[in-house]
């Protein structure tokens, strides 16, 4: 019995460092270009969720439809501290490709965070503790890229996506609700 209870937290630690020691490597890569460096952490967190799976249950507690709606509305509300502020200077032409990579590695962090790593740690210790392992990781992931200042921001969009998943059961709001966030910041950051 006290290993089967061991067992889950070795498990959750190594999702945890498999994550974190890709954005380590992302960090590294920065140098080699943006691009570059952004392919391979979404090929890590491809490689993680897949082989890292826990075994599929249903615990979607929404249907699709409404699951969307919500992370639709979270994603609106985590762009209240930006909008309003000046408009981004970037070229509008060069949305449409950073856009589909921004939904990518949203999409695979949040498989990775939501899915993966909350599913193992919820089972192990519980809701409460997923979320906010969930959201310190998710912070530490974006750490190399918007520094120390951003890190209590990067954290409460952890909590608020945590949460997201803890209410719907389901990774795909969280990743709709990351994703237009991110497509939001880049019209205000």
């Amino acid at each position: 019995m006290i290993q089967v209870r061991l067992a889950g937290p070795r498990r959750a630690a190594r999702v945890t460092g498999l994550i974190l020691g890709a954005a380590l490597l992302r960090a590294l890569l920065l140098p080699a270009g943006d691009l570059l460096s952004t392919m391979v952490f979404a090929a890590c967190l491809v490689g993680i969720s897949r082989f890292e799976r826990a075994s599929a249950t249903n615990e979607s507690r929404w249907g699709s439809g409404r699951s969307i709606v919500a992370g639709l509305m979270v994603g609106a509300i985590l762009l209240v501290p930006v909008v309003g502020g000046a408009l981004s200077a970037r070229p509008l032409g060069a949305f449409l490709p950073w856009a589909a990579v921004a939904a990518l590695v949203a999409t695979l962090e949040e498989t990775a965070i939501r899915g993966v790593l909350y599913r193992r740690l919820a089972a192990e210790a519980g809701t409460a503790v997923a979320i906010v392992v969930g959201a310190a990781v998710f912070a530490l992931i974006h750490l190399p890229r918007y520094g120390l200042a951003a890190m209590p921001l990067d954290a409460a969009v952890g909590l608020a996506l945590g949460g997201l998943r803890a209410l719907t059961g389901r990774v795909l709001p969280c990743a709709v609700a990351h994703t237009l966030a991110d497509w939001g910041a880049w019209f205000w950051a």
